[in-house]
């Protein structure tokens, strides 16, 4: 026998064992990553201030990224900063709200990134656009971009697409005549898949009588 062949065996166990442990090392940084965001899940649980408790949330879900690069705990992680730039809005502080809005788009591109068959993220990316330099919607074609990424990945999802509905007919003013017949083909196809869509999406609209005339005014312009 020669020396090569007498040293095969060992470089297989080798290899084996350096598959073990890799498998191992996998194993263990997908468990703490799980465990600092169950921990991140009992803490927002109780949570009575965001403002209060932002820095001690971002800390445990950026100790599970750090583990684990799930695209879950990235998407909580980007709502969780969106959560607090609108936050800074609602207190009369938008230009407090940019650095939050960038961690957020930072956060939820790489959750896209990893897994871009998920509606979620591009849902939420969108928010963060429609955010940016508020009051002022510079960036609103780049987040119905994005609305648009999300329908396509789910086109039947009716609570999705409410949503998306909703920024549509609120951004009435700035869609174009491709935009509006786009939406006029995914009604037809939700409620194709979905009867009655239309009339549980109408009694759900938001306002009073002015808002609702304005809705089944910008409807009939789509032929509803």
């Amino acid at each position: 026998m020669t020396d090569l062949a007498k040293s095969r065996p060992g470089w297989k166990k080798i290899f084996l064992l350096i598959v073990c442990l890799a498998g191992l090392a996998v194993s263990v940084c997908s468990y703490l990553g799980h465990y600092h965001f169950s921990l991140y899940q009992s803490e927002k649980m109780k949570m009575r201030s965001l403002e209060r408790d932002f820095e001690k949330l971002q800390g445990k879900l950026q100790r599970a990224v750090s583990w684990y690069s799930s695209p879950e705990f990235y998407l909580e992680l980007g709502r969780l900063r969106l959560l607090r730039a609108m936050a800074e809005i609602e207190f009369g502080q938008p230009e407090k709200s940019e650095s939050y809005l960038g961690q957020a788009s930072e956060a939820l591109k790489r959750a896209i990134f990893l897994r871009p068959v998920d509606y979620a993220a591009f849902w939420e990316l969108s928010k963060v656009y429609f955010l940016m330099n508020y009051p002022l919607p510079v960036y609103a074609d780049k987040g119905r971009e994005l609305c648009w990424e999300a329908i396509n990945r789910a086109p039947h999802d009716e609570f999705l697409l409410s949503r998306t509905l909703v920024v549509f007919f609120e951004q009435w003013l700035l869609l174009s005549e491709q935009e509006k017949m786009k939406i006029q083909q995914v009604i037809k196809g939700q409620e194709a898949a979905n009867p009655g869509f239309l009339d549980r999406f109408k009694r759900k609209w938001p306002g009073g009588q002015a808002e609702k005339e304005e809705l089944a005014s910008r409807l009939k312009e789509l032929g509803f």
